[in-house]
């Protein structure tokens, strides 16, 4: 079996699903190929002190937002959660000295919007992950690693967030690209080109329009965790377009 790959997805805005944006129409062509699995870590999902594992067979979907179209809370997708998959990544994580805690819980907007484009039939099964509230860039990146054996199993993983996120910042689809958005985009891909795990972890102190971008993390930190379970994969670039002006929907393949 060949080793499944890692995805990082910018999933924008909670409407992505509804509208008629570059990142939706690839989205749309985006497959995820043979895999047996998938591990999923959103950008909306933290607990508090240690992972979490949803245990939930048939998770229904989370509506995690307001004031949007009508339309968009009447999404249903049948996503599958089974067993086998939960405890092979338990199991998984268990070695590396992460114990996940069982939930049960529905599926955030950060799982749903993008793979509901991707795998609009649910045909691959997923167990969600939760991102630990107190880890850096670091520990993430470890909790990262401690997922690279699944991919030898033929388990993908899959990361939600985005590269710029400030939603004090967001515009109209035509407005011009901030610089200090552009500069963060374009050090992020470089570093992760590069490998340069240090300066990744150190991100806040060297890269240019780090604050401005991630006023908070929250959206940066599943690519920690994507970083990890990389390994020594680097980055294939999928997409890249802005939305609402400084969003950057920047998605990527490691392996």
């Amino acid at each position: 079996m060949t080793i499944a790959p890692v995805w990082f997805i910018s999933h924008g805005a909670p409407d992505l699903v509804l509208r008629d944006q570059p990142a939706t129409q690839f989205l749309k062509t985006l497959r995820l190929g043979d895999i047996k699995g998938l591990v999923v870590i959103s950008a909306h999902w933290f607990s508090r002190s240690e992972p979490q594992l949803n245990v939930e067979p048939k998770p229904a979907l989370m509506y995690d937002f307001y004031g949007f179209p009508e339309p968009l809370y009447r999404i249903r997708w049948p996503a599958t959660s089974p067993a086998w998959l939960q405890e092979a990544v338990s199991d998984q994580l268990l070695l590396a000295g992460l114990p996940a805690t069982p939930v049960r819980r529905e599926l955030d907007h950060g799982v749903w919007s993008p793979l509901s484009l991707m795998d609009p039939h649910s045909e691959i099964p997923l167990v969600q992950l939760s991102i630990p509230a107190g880890f850096d860039p670091g520990q993430l990146w470890q909790l990262g690693e401690a997922l690279q054996a699944l991919r030898e199993q033929g388990i993908g993983i899959l990361a939600s967030g985005a590269i710029t996120h400030n939603l004090r910042a967001l515009g109209p689809d035509d407005s011009p690209v901030p610089g200090w958005a552009s500069d963060f985009a374009r050090w992020i891909e470089q570093a992760m080109a590069a490998g340069d795990r240090p300066a990744l972890e150190d991100y806040r102190a060297r890269a240019p329009g780090a604050v401005e971008s991630h006023p908070h993390d929250d959206h940066l930190r599943p690519l920690f965790v994507a970083l990890g379970a990389a390994g020594a994969d680097r980055p294939q670039k999928l997409h890249d377009s802005w939305d609402y002006g400084s969003l950057y929907m920047g998605s990527y393949r490691f392996g």
